[in-house]
């Protein structure tokens, strides 16, 4: 499945230290062009997906709206993930790619 591809890449991307968490970090992330996508759960309150898709759009970043707080944090071994942002390139792509395949 398409989905458990987008998971094991995440775990991959955190085994990897290639992923950032939290907002301030994300949000430093996504300024200093270090963020190649950034994750941002379905649970998330309004006001930060606002936050978060205004600044990736300023900053030209692709954004994704995926699963729950509690799904994206145990597949990168925290409680729970609200945003993330992935700084590599390779791994971004190719969850881009997953999510795409299931969009058809």
């Amino acid at each position: 499945m398409k989905s458990e591809k987008f998971f094991r890449l995440l775990g991959l991307a955190t085994r990897m230290r290639g992923i950032v968490f939290g907002e301030g970090a994300v949000k430093d992330a996504i300024k200093g062009g270090k963020a190649e996508l950034v994750v941002l759960s379905q649970d998330a309150s309004d006001n930060t997906k606002k936050k978060f898709f205004n600044s990736c759009e300023f900053y030209s970043v692709n954004i994704l709206e995926y699963s729950d707080r509690f799904t994206l944090g145990r597949y990168t071994g925290r409680e729970f993930a609200v945003v993330l942002a992935i700084t590599n390139q390779g791994i971004a792509n190719e969850m881009r790619l997953c999510l795409d395949d299931l969009s058809e």
